[in-house]
Formats: structure tokens, C-alpha cells, sequence
């Protein structure tokens, strides 16, 4: 049996789309259908339901996706510890990152880059309930995200900071504070974190809690563009204390602690123990947990 026939029907349902998949596995489609129905005939049972597009997988295909991707992982697993024995460590990690951890963590990234320069480490950006999801069908080996608010079940955590939050704004109002109470955001125009992102909930929560209704003009899922916004208008945000270091902003900007209440929430890593060794993964916690000493 070939291992690739296996993803490419993983690919595909992931994908929901034939020239999708293809294009991702980088193979053409003439090519991908004819892997596919080579597996198909070696199993002896037809595992996707086709028409003009891909319709889904067929309930064999659907019984028999999980037993494939743990036959997927563990053969990544055994090259991993192949090439550890060789001195040689090499292979994929795929880790899945809330959006306000992305800049906390870049160091910690970068320098496991650089420590091995063998292994293809590729990052996701993903709301958290998107971690939990990928954890469990090992689409990504590791998550940083919320380890005590909605936290995800069935994995291991290790703490890695705590995420503060800052009102970030240009008002004149608050040129010469530290801090604000959270009532005094409920009057600025505001571009925040889309609600699919916990930490919007977080803060909805808060302004729920303190009876104020926020007047939120824009959202967005990404910080770059939070950050072009409220640098190029009379907007103001809520984000991390880090997300106020990693930019040049106006002069005139305020960087004030919001308290009343001072809130925080432990961010970490998040991944599911394996009965059998994962080298790359292994070697990304053992270095994660030193990095943060």
C-alpha cells in the first residue's frame, strides 16, 4: 500500500474539492483520480462518492479516514525517528497559533528554526476552537493558544506567558495614563479581533460584565490590518501588550493597561501525547520548555 494514495483521500476531504487537493499535493488531477481509484481497488471498497465534484466521502471511506490518518502519522513518525538516528533530524512541524500569540511566540520559533535547520516548520494562524479541531484529526502536531478560557480537552499543556490586555488609541483624552478602566473604552470608535477569535470573547465577556456596549466599527482576523487601521484613522483597538511593542506607531499614540477588572489569561502549548516517540514534536517541546526558563 502506498502511504501518498492515503493522503490524497485525506487531502481531498479536507479540501472538498478535486482541483483543490490536486493543486495542494501538487500532483495534476488526472493524476490524484487515478491514485485515488488505485486505493480504492487494493481495498476492495469505493471510498468517494463522485459526480461533476467531489460529493463527500462514502460511509466506508468516512469508517475507514481515521484508521488512515493514524497509519499517515505514524509512518511521518518512524521517518522522524529514522533520521534522528541518523544524527539528521528532519521532517514537518505544523503548528497551529492564535492570532494574539503570533508575535509572544517569534522568537521562541525562530530560534528552534535556526537549532534545526533540517526540519520544515510551517505556522498556522487559527482561531482556537480551529486548534482543537486539527489537534484531534492530526492536522498539526502543536497548539499555542488559551490554556484555562474554553480550554481544549484531551491534550497535554505547558504555560508559557500570561496575556494582558492594552487599550491602544490616539485620543488625547488618555495621553498621560497607564491605565484606563474598561468603562472608559465604551465611547471610542473601535476596530477589534473578528468573533470567531476567542479573545474577542474574552472581551465581549468583560464588556458584557461591566454593562457596556461596545461601538465597534470594524473587524478584522488579522493584526496587520488592525494595525492600519487604527495607524491611519481615529480608531482605537484591544490587543495584547506585545502587539503595542512590535509596531511603529504615531507618536501620539497611548498604549494604557486596561484594569477594573485587571484580567489575564495563560497562554501555552497545547499538543496531544503520543503512545509512540515524535521526534520533531518531542524536540519542539523539550526546546520550548528551556526557552521559557
Amino acid at each position: 500500500m502506498d502511504i501518498k494514495n492515503l493522503e490524497i483521500l485525506l487531502v481531498l476531504d479536507s479540501e472538498k474539492h478535486f482541483k483543490r487537493a490536486s493543486e495542494k499535493l501538487n500532483i495534476s488531477q488526472p493524476a490524484l483520480s487515478m491514485k485515488l481509484k488505485s486505493l480504492e481497488n487494493e481495498i476492495g471498497v469505493t471510498l468517494v462518492r463522485r459526480g461533476k465534484n467531489f460529493l463527500g466521502l462514502t460511509p466506508e471511506g468516512m469508517m475507514l479516514k481515521n484508521r488512515f490518518i493514524n497509519i499517515v502519522k505514524e509512518f511521518s513518525e518512524i521517518k522522524q525517528l529514522s533520521s534522528e538516528l541518523k544524527n539528521s533530524l528532519s521532517g514537518t512541524l505544523r503548528i497551529g497559533v492564535i492570532p494574539t500569540a503570533q508575535l509572544e511566540i517569534a522568537n521562541l520559533i525562530n530560534f528552534f528554526v535556526q537549532k534545526h535547520k533540517n526540519i520544515k516548520t510551517k505556522i498556522f494562524s487559527m482561531p482556537s476552537s480551529k486548534i482543537d479541531e486539527d489537534l484531534h484529526e492530526y492536522k498539526i502536531d502543536i497548539g499555542i493558544t488559551y490554556l484555562e478560557n474554553e480550554p481544549i480537552s484531551g491534550v497535554e499543556k505547558i504555560p508559557f506567558y500570561d496575556e494582558k490586555y492594552y487599550l491602544i488609541s490616539t485620543n488625547k483624552d488618555f495621553k498621560s495614563k497607564k491605565s484606563l478602566k474598561w468603562s472608559e473604552c465604551k465611547n471610542l470608535d473601535l476596530c477589534l479581533l473578528s468573533e470567531d477569535n476567542q479573545f474577542r470573547r474574552i472581551l465581549n465577556s468583560v464588556f458584557k460584565s461591566k454593562g457596556i456596549n461596545p461601538n465597534v466599527l470594524l473587524e478584522s482576523n488579522s493584526l496587520t490590518h488592525i494595525f492600519s487601521q487604527i495607524n491611519m484613522s481615529n480608531m482605537s483597538t484591544i490587543m495584547p501588550f506585545f502587539f503595542s511593542q512590535a509596531f511603529n506607531y504615531r507618536s501620539n499614540t497611548s498604549f494604557c493597561e486596561l484594569i477594573d477588572p485587571k484580567i489575564t489569561h495563560k497562554i501555552g502549548l497545547v499538543f496531544i501525547k503520543d503512545q509512540s516517540p515524535s521526534p520533531i514534536k518531542d524536540n519542539f517541546i523539550k526546546f520550548a520548555k528551556s526557552f521559557n526558563k
